[in-house]
């Protein structure tokens, strides 16, 4: 079924996202995760110049001259999707045990969570890759009380109320991208916790930025909001060591420095931030989502 399809028929398209919920929470999640490997594998096997697109984004993190490597890379990279989409699907069915060790270990080298949860706002930081099982660790953790999101809209708000549904437990709520700035500058002046996933410019006014040996655009709001309120910034991966078992890795905080010029600081942050991310992806580059062409703008 073509994307096309699903664009122009909104019922089919909210059908879909429903049945895909409801099979999710239902079955148990090794059998969710079974059928995600085959939806995965057949994804990867149909989609020639998807296959290409993933290829042309994963060599920026591989060593050159292994294409058996990067091919492996590329399928794993649909296979890994197919989990994220399953996982997400099933958020408010998973058991507590999925997120709490040996299934989940977390990396915090600058004892950033040495007090739990979080004092303070804070705007965490991550690359598409788990970004929403990153949630279920945060709040299983005890990382977080709460945090504020900020998302694209699905274009259908009742498909946008089915993630609203799957991540409230995890005592999140979203912020839609396009209501952000303004609500994200209350939200951290109010004392309170951002999550947003920085490594993509949705918008088209990034920074142009060398990022993984390319320049391409990198957004600036998670500088632009440490700049405005002095609020650290947290960066984050959520990596996935086989199937059912995870990693948190925190990164080291970014911090503004209020005796410098405001727009020096976005530019710098903005360059540490996407230094860390693609050392991130770099750590685990068949979990990134790159299912599009990272370095589509060109200066």
């Amino acid at each position: 079924m073509s994307r096309d399809v699903l664009a122009f028929n909104p019922r089919l398209r909210l059908a879909l996202f429903k049945a895909g919920f409801a099979v999710a929470e239902a079955v148990p999640l090794w059998l969710g995760r079974t059928l995600a490997y085959v939806v995965g594998t057949a994804a990867w096997a149909f989609d020639p110049r998807g296959r290409r697109t993933v290829a042309r984004n994963l060599a920026h993190f591989l060593p050159p001259g292994c294409p058996q490597a990067l091919a492996r890379a590329v399928r794993r990279s649909y296979v890994n999707f197919a989990f994220s989409v399953c996982e997400s699907f099933s958020l408010r069915a998973l058991p507590r045990d999925t997120f709490q060790s040996p299934n989940l270990e977390l990396i915090d080298p600058w004892g950033t969570f040495a007090a739990r949860p979080f004092p303070g706002p804070a705007v965490f930081t991550t690359v598409h890759a788990n970004w929403l099982m990153a949630l279920g660790a945060y709040h299983h953790l005890g990382l977080i009380r709460s945090i504020e999101a900020i998302r694209l809209s699905h274009g259908d708000p009742a498909i946008d109320a089915l993630f609203e549904r799957a991540i409230a437990p995890f005592g999140c709520r979203s912020l839609l991208l396009d209501r952000a700035p303004l609500a994200s500058l209350r939200a951290l002046k109010d004392g309170r916790q951002l999550a947003v996933v920085a490594e993509r410019d949705y918008i088209g006014n990034g920074l142009p930025i060398r990022f993984a040996g390319e320049v391409t655009r990198m957004p600036i709001g998670p500088a632009a909001l440490a700049v405005q309120t002095g609020a650290p910034v947290i960066p984050s991966l959520m990596a996935r060591r086989s199937a059912g078992r995870f990693v948190l890795i925190i990164g080291r905080p970014v911090r503004a420095d209020p005796t410098r010029a405001k727009s020096e600081q976005v530019a710098d942050l903005t360059r540490q931030l996407s230094a860390t991310h693609a050392r991130f992806i770099a750590a685990a580059p068949a979990q990134w989502v790159a299912f599009h062409d990272a370095w589509a703008f060109r200066p």
